[in-house]
């Protein structure tokens, strides 16, 4: 996500229709097209976007195997004032001190605010756009619901507005009378956050400061409480018949929510990111949802309430100066102007013909349908394969939210002309287009591959250049979509074509939900989604030869972490590089004729704690087996770390070596250059996921000492509780397998059991 500061409200009454407004010219996408699209499965992708958006404990074993816990320190963030380091919140300390127990009933010192989803591919959580997705999402789905039900996506949707409704919730703080304190509607700071392209779970918190900004009497931000009191009256109907407690926590706290906007108004801060010019627009959306939700006729008033000469007084006064005047709306329902909503839901409420008029020419201009004055001849222009573009920078987004007004409209209305406007719009983005690509990504066999998302690219090097394919897929989401030529880039780098964001998928899911209601019914859904990806190598070892004679080997490895599915940093990895001395104890020799020297580390060049190089160790002892082990316990770390070590032979009495590197195993195919090496394994707490060992190299090691330094001890007990919960890792049947069944079981947990009394009576 860049920063948006041109995408003010003010283009609604400007700058659009300079750029946009023209004759229409008769170029539009055919509704009836040769292609068919299939809308049960590209609605069920886009729900996936929102697991791959999550934010928070809770992620790991999800939808998305690529996807874990991540910023779970939201949950303790500082009750303090933002000092030089960007740690803290806006709050004063006189306001904290005044609203303590309000702000931290628990005492620890911190505000709890994890949850929520992140805002596109980068990873913070800004106001306006994500109380506009929570809010546009639950819209579509209080329309639409069966579309999600025939699909088998209801509970899925209802997980997704849940993980959102939930964080808006908790981000909203209030005393013991129920009036509102504070709402938390941002953490994390843009040009902090954008400095790190790499997966969310692997910000460390060091480096990438997460404050939080509130609104509160002292600094107003009216347009963010009011836009989360609309998202949680739209939730609290979503839910009143199913959760009705939940529910009306939803509706009591929407309720306090707008009364504290309306009694401290002002727009939030953005710093620079999702700028709002003004708050009326978000007033009369949480307004006109706490209608629908109360019946209550005031919220209303505060929209449409008029002046005793005539003028407005309400909400609308920002846009029309009273109800005898027109207004035309050449923008759309999108995060930073809600005109587009508010009049898609007012005009059912009061069935004023002035309110139908705002809703219908708002979809006429978009569409090229006639408008109801034939005089009228304004009309938004078309790529030349008829997609309407209002805004390059994300067209897509903006073009599936006109869409989701166009099927409430025949909902409502009963006319399907702008309905199938919209069908001719979707199928372009699914398809049908000039490049064939799909915008959708994961939908059809040609799709934008390359979406601007730290997550599902994976970079371990920080760049948007490596890797050059993504990681993984990032089913459902919508990239930003063509210009204004039907030309689109699919590069990760460029965040105008391809940038996704929660507020992108929220107008698309609401208009694939309409549209399979209207053109999708017999569509079905894919079975089995999403597939698993291809399985991938987490952990080995890189091995290349720095220099060796007749005495010493001096080799360099690398330990990796590659984990993916998803991203972690691991402790407890160690490594083990074996060798043969049998011809030095043929001439009379033992193992401490053979001296292993560090020759780098590069944990402790990059300030981290140091490997530990243990051993020798016999393997089998008999056969001169033995092996070192390099082990970073205590050192959790994501991607590779260097180790330089030598093998050095002493000269035996009479002054000769007898050092021979071709019977030892882990020195096979050792050459100059960095290979992966199969013959040096790896284990993660104790347990063994990569590589081969000599033998089975059990020769004097007792069952049941699962990690064998030698003795039968409580982490061997852990080790076999870890193993039996996840099955994971490789072991070795004739130390793990106590009760010799050939199975490793409870059955061997309880044997182990007693070892450990037996030692320890």
């Amino acid at each position: 996500m860049k920063i948006k500061k041109y995408l003010h409200k003010t283009l609604t009454v400007a700058t659009t229709l300079a750029v946009t407004a023209t004759l229409f010219t008769g170029a539009n996408v055919s509704a009836a097209t040769a292609k068919t699209f299939n809308y049960a499965e590209a609605l069920q992708k886009s729900l996936y976007f929102y697991d791959a958006e999550k934010c928070g404990p809770g992620i790991t074993g999800g939808k998305l195997e690529w996807r874990g816990d991540c910023h779970v320190e939201d949950s303790k963030i500082p009750l303090i004032p933002k000092n030089k380091d960007s740690v803290g919140t806006n709050l004063s300390q006189a306001f904290i001190d005044k609203n303590k127990a309000a702000l931290d009933p628990d005492g620890d010192g911190a505000l709890d605010l994890h949850g929520g989803f992140h805002d596109a591919g980068d990873h913070v959580k800004f106001g306006l756009p994500q109380s506009y997705a929570i809010s546009t999402l639950g819209w579509g789905f209080y329309e639409f619901r069966d579309s999600f039900k025939q699909i088998n996506e209801e509970n899925h949707m209802i997980d997704i507005l849940k993980w959102g409704n939930d964080y808006l919730l908790r981000s909203t703080f209030m005393d013991k009378n129920g009036e509102v304190v504070a709402f938390c509607y941002q953490v994390g700071e843009g040009n902090i956050d954008h400095n790190w392209w790499q997966p969310p779970e692997l910000n460390k918190k060091e480096l990438v400061q997460r404050p939080a900004y509130l609104a509160t009497s002292e600094n107003p931000a009216s347009d963010q409480c009011a836009d989360a009191a609309a998202a949680l009256a739209i939730n609290y109907l979503n839910f009143k018949d199913t959760e009705p407690e939940y529910a009306k926590k939803c509706l009591d706290t929407a309720k306090a929510l707008y009364k504290f906007a309306v009694k401290y108004r002002g727009c939030g801060y953005s710093g620079g990111f999702y700028n709002s010019s003004f708050d009326e627009d978000e007033m009369s959306w949480g307004a006109v949802w706490l209608n629908i939700a109360t019946g209550d006729h005031s919220y209303i008033d505060d929209i449409t309430a008029v002046n005793p000469d005539g003028t407005y007084k309400g909400y609308l006064k920002k846009i029309i100066n009273a109800p005898t005047d027109n207004w035309q709306n050449i923008w759309v329902h999108s995060w930073d102007t809600v005109w587009g909503g508010v009049f898609a839901k007012l005009a059912p409420v009061t069935n004023d013909p002035k309110h139908w008029y705002y809703f219908r020419w708002n979809l006429e201009y978009w569409s090229g349908i006639k408008h109801e004055d034939p005089t009228d001849g304004t009309f938004m222009a078309g790529t030349p394969a008829g997609f309407k573009v209002v805004n390059t920078w994300g067209s897509a987004r903006y073009n599936a939210a006109a869409q989701l007004c166009a099927v409430v409209y025949t909902k409502y209305a009963g006319k399907q002309d702008v309905s199938d406007w919209a069908q001719s719009q979707m199928n372009y983005i699914l398809g049908d287009n000039p490049l064939n690509r799909s915008y959708e990504v994961g939908y059809s066999d040609n799709y934008a591959k390359h979406p601007h998302h730290r997550a599902a690219h994976g970079s371990k090097t920080l760049s948007m250049l490596d890797p050059v394919e993504h990681r993984h897929t990032l089913w459902g989401a919508l990239v930003g979509g063509p210009d204004s030529k039907d030309n689109h880039v699919d590069e990760t780098t460029d965040f105008v074509y391809n940038e996704v964001a929660i507020d992108y998928n929220a107008g698309f899911v609401g208009a694939l939900a309409g549209l399979y209601k209207y053109y999708g019914q017999g569509q079905k859904p894919l079975e089995n989604f999403p597939p698993k990806e291809p399985s991938s190598l987490d952990f080995y070892t890189e091995a290349k030869l720095e220099q060796e004679n007749a005495e010493r080997t001096q080799v360099t490895l690398n330990i990796h972490n590659e984990t993916s599915k998803p991203p972690q940093f691991v402790d407890g990895l160690k490594l083990r590089y074996f060798f043969n001395i049998s011809e030095m104890l043929s001439a009379g020799q033992t193992i401490k004729d053979v001296d292993v020297q560090v020759m780098y580390d590069e944990a402790k060049v990059i300030d981290e704690k140091a490997a530990a190089i243990k051993g020798p160790f016999a393997w089998n002892e008999a056969n001169g087996d033995y092996y070192i082990e390099i082990d970073w316990s205590g050192n959790a770390f994501y991607g590779d770390r260097e180790f330089q070590f030598a093998l050095v032979a002493a000269q035996d009495s009479n002054w000769k070596t007898h050092w021979d590197v071709t019977n030892d195993w882990s020195r096979k195919n050792i050459t100059k250059t960095y290979a992966i090496n199969e013959n040096i394994s790896v284990f993660k707490n104790g347990v063994k996921v990569f590589g081969n060992e000599p033998g089975d190299g059990t020769a004097g090691i007792k069952p049941g000492d699962l990690n064998e330094d030698g003795n039968i001890d409580a982490i061997d007990f852990a080790l076999m509780k870890k193993y039996l919960l996840d099955q994971t890792g490789n072991i070795k049947l004739e130390i793990w397998d106590l009760n010799k069944d050939k199975e490793v079981n409870v059955l061997d947990l309880m044997e182990l059991k007693k070892l450990l009394l037996a030692a320890n009576p």
